[in-house]
C-alpha cells in the first residue's frame, strides 16, 4: 500500500513522496522539514513528550506554556481540561479580587493607589486567561482540520456560539497535521518582547473599561441616592413635619375677612407648593399691602399681597454648606408694568424681617421677570424660607431689596440702573 501525508495547505490526502500538492499546487517542502525537525528533537529528548494521560494540571501547564502559540494543535481533553481550568481561574479572580474591583472605581476625581494596583492585577490575570483561551480554541480548531478563521463564527449571535461549540467537540483529524509549523529556532512567548506589549495593552484596555463602568455606575448610585434620599426625606415630612408653598393653591385658600386687610386661617390639611416640593402648613396670615413704585422709566412696580405661613414642622433646603432647615415662608406677590425695555430681577431679591432674619427668594420663585420689553405686564409670586418661625403673627415688617436696570449707549445716563427698598408694615 503506498504510504500518504496531507497537504500542508488545503489538507488533502496526497502521496508520501510528493513534492507539491495536486490539488492546491502548494509546496511540501515545509511539511518535511517540520517533521525532520520534530523528530530530531524528539531524538536528542528537547521536545517535551506530551503526558500519557490528560488532566487539569497537565492541560493548565501545557495552555500556559503555548499562550501564544497559533500554528500548532491541542487534542479535544486537552482543550476541554483546559477550558475547565480557566473557568475556575476565573470564579477564583472574580470573587478574590473581581468584587473589591468592581466596588469603586480606581481612577475618578482622586486615585485610589490600592484600588488601582487591584484593578491592573486583576485586569492583567483576566487578559492571560483570555489570550489562552483564545489561542488553544484556535489549536483546537487546528486539530480537526479546520482554519482558526472559524473563530469567526462567535460573532454570530446565538447561532455562531453553538457551531463553535460543535467545531471544538470533533475528534481529531491526521489532516489537521498540516498546521504543524515548528520555528527553526523556537523561543518561549515569555522571552518574546511582542508578547509582553500585547499582555500590557490588553491590560490597560482591560482596566480602562472598567474603570469607565464602576465610575459611570458610581455616579448613577450616587445620583439615584441622592434623589431618593431627597424624596423620601421630603415624603416624611409632608406627613409628620413638613410645609410646601404653592403659587396658585395658597392664593384660593388666603381669605380676606376684615376691613384692615388682615385675615387668619389655619388648617393641619392645607399645603402649598414650589417647584416639586409639596409642604404642609400648619397656620398661614394673609395681608393686602398697597406698595407701589412708579418714580423709575415710567415704569410700575407694585406689592399687593404678602403671605406668612407657618410649616408643620421643619424642612431642609439647598446642600452642602448652603443646607439649612426652614420652618416658615414668606409669600410677596408682585407685578410689573415695563415703562420701557428693562431688566428687573425682583426673583434674586433679598428679605429682611422685623426679627433680624434675612434670606434671599427661592429659585422656585414664579419666572416673571428679566427682561421686559415696552408695555409688558407680568406679575408673579416671590417665595423666602424662614429658619425661625414661632408664629405667624411674629413677623410684623418685611423690607424687600431688588435691582433693575436698561441698556443705554449714553455713558452720562446714570439713571439706568435702580435699586429698589421696599419696607412693608403688616398690620
Amino acid at each position: 500500500m503506498n504510504e500518504t501525508k496531507f497537504c500542508i495547505n488545503c489538507g488533502k490526502e496526497i502521496p508520501a513522496n510528493a513534492t507539491f500538492c495536486s490539488f492546491c499546487g502548494a509546496d511540501q517542502k515545509t511539511a518535511a522539514t517540520a517533521e525532520t525537525q520534530t523528530d530530531g528533537n524528539t531524538t536528542t529528548g528537547k521536545q517535551p513528550t506530551p503526558p500519557e494521560h490528560d488532566n487539569m494540571w497537565t492541560a493548565l501547564k501545557l495552555g500556559m506554556k503555548q499562550t501564544f502559540t497559533w500554528s500548532q494543535r491541542i487534542t479535544r481533553p486537552q482543550y476541554w481540561w483546559l477550558y475547565l481550568d480557566l473557568m475556575l481561574i476565573a470564579l477564583i479572580l472574580t470573587f478574590t479580587l473581581g468584587l473589591k474591583v468592581y466596588s469603586f472605581p480606581a481612577f475618578a476625581a482622586h486615585v485610589n493607589v490600592l484600588q488601582a494596583v487591584l484593578l491592573l492585577i486583576y485586569s492583567a490575570l483576566m487578559c492571560w486567561i483570555s489570550v489562552m483561551q483564545f489561542t488553544a480554541g484556535a489549536r483546537r480548531l487546528h486539530d480537526s482540520n479546520r482554519s482558526a478563521h472559524y473563530l469567526w463564527f462567535s460573532l454570530i449571535p446565538i447561532v455562531g456560539p453553538i457551531l463553535i461549540i460543535v467545531f471544538m467537540c470533533q475528534r481529531s483529524k491526521p489532516a489537521g497535521k498540516r498546521f504543524d509549523r515548528i520555528a527553526s529556532q523556537p523561543k518561549p512567548w515569555t522571552h518574546k518582547w511582542w508578547t509582553w506589549c500585547l499582555l500590557v495593552l490588553f491590560t490597560l484596555l482591560y482596566a480602562g473599561s472598567v474603570n469607565m463602568v464602576e465610575r459611570d455606575n458610581a455616579m448613577d448610585s450616587a445620583l439615584t441616592t441622592t434623589s431618593n434620599s431627597d424624596s423620601t426625606s421630603d415624603s416624611d415630612d409632608s406627613y409628620t413635619d413638613s410645609d410646601s408653598y404653592d403659587d396658585s393653591d395658597s392664593d384660593s385658600t388666603d381669605t380676606d375677612s376684615d376691613t384692615d386687610s388682615e385675615s387668619d386661617s389655619s388648617s393641619d390639611t392645607d399645603s402649598i407648593t414650589v417647584g416639586d416640593d409639596d409642604i404642609d402648613i400648619s397656620d398661614q396670615k394673609t395681608y393686602n399691602t398697597s406698595y407701589s413704585d412708579s418714580s423709575w422709566t415710567g415704569s410700575t412696580f407694585k406689592i399687593d399681597k404678602v403671605t406668612v405661613y407657618k410649616t408643620d414642622g421643619a424642612y431642609t433646603i439647598g446642600s452642602g454648606s448652603d443646607k439649612r432647615d426652614f420652618n416658615g415662608v414668606v409669600k410677596v406677590h408682585m407685578s410689573i408694568h415695563a415703562g420701557r425695555d428693562i431688566s428687573a430681577y425682583p426673583t434674586q431679591a433679598k428679605l429682611s424681617t422685623n426679627d433680624g432674619q434675612q434670606v434671599d427668594a427661592d429659585m422656585d420663585s414664579d419666572d416673571f421677570d428679566g427682561d421686559l420689553n415696552s408695555g409688558t405686564d407680568t406679575d408673579g409670586n416671590l417665595y423666602f424660607e424662614l429658619s425661625k418661625l414661632s408664629s405667624v403673627k411674629d413677623i410684623t415688617s418685611i423690607r424687600l431689596k431688588w435691582d433693575a436696570s436698561y441698556d443705554t449707549d449714553d455713558y452720562d445716563d446714570d439713571n439706568d440702573f435702580k435699586a429698589y427698598d421696599a419696607t412693608l408694615n403688616l398690620n
